[in-house]
């Protein structure tokens, strides 16, 4: 049987580390804004012609 041997623990994060991982998630899940969004095509309307 193989002996299980636990990996090394990353150093604790710095209160600026955890902030700046906090502001990307918080980009990540926002959604789109109205800036990022494609022109809206307006649909001309016919007149008909009698």
């Amino acid at each position: 049987m193989t002996s299980w041997k636990p990996t090394p623990r990353e150093p604790a994060k710095t209160k600026a580390e955890m902030r700046e991982m906090l502001a990307q998630a918080v980009r990540n899940t926002q959604p789109q804004t109205e800036t990022e969004r494609p022109p809206k095509v307006k649909k001309s309307r016919r007149v008909a012609a009698d």
